[in-house]
């Protein structure tokens, strides 16, 4: 399966959530966080933190791999790389200030 934007990693989350037959508060209770945390992860929606993201994949048993084919390209053609900014901006905590020297780059 081909992960590109945070609600495809979310609708995995969901997925796998469903076939353990688990709900929404038992994987928070799992995670040690909120079951409106794991609904944002599993919506898309941005502010989700991406260490409990990892955790959660953890959790529910899924293997998170990355692959690229030689300079980004397969026999097929380019590949079409994964967002990983979209992805990640979605486990950035916003509520905690920067320390103060240290500047966040891209």
């Amino acid at each position: 399966m081909h992960i590109r934007r945070p609600e495809e990693l979310g609708a995995l989350i969901k997925s796998r959530r469903h076939a353990l037959g688990w709900d929404q508060q038992d994987l928070a209770n799992r995670l040690g966080t909120s079951r409106r945390w794991v609904w944002k992860a599993e919506s898309g929606q941005s502010g989700v933190r991406l260490d409990l993201v990892l955790r959660a994949l953890n959790e529910l048993g899924i293997a998170l791999t990355a692959s690229i084919g030689e300079s980004g390209t397969t026999a097929a053609g380019p590949i079409d790389l994964i967002d990983i900014d979209a992805i990640a901006d979605t486990g950035l905590d916003t509520a905690r200030p920067s320390k103060p020297g240290k500047r966040r780059g891209r």
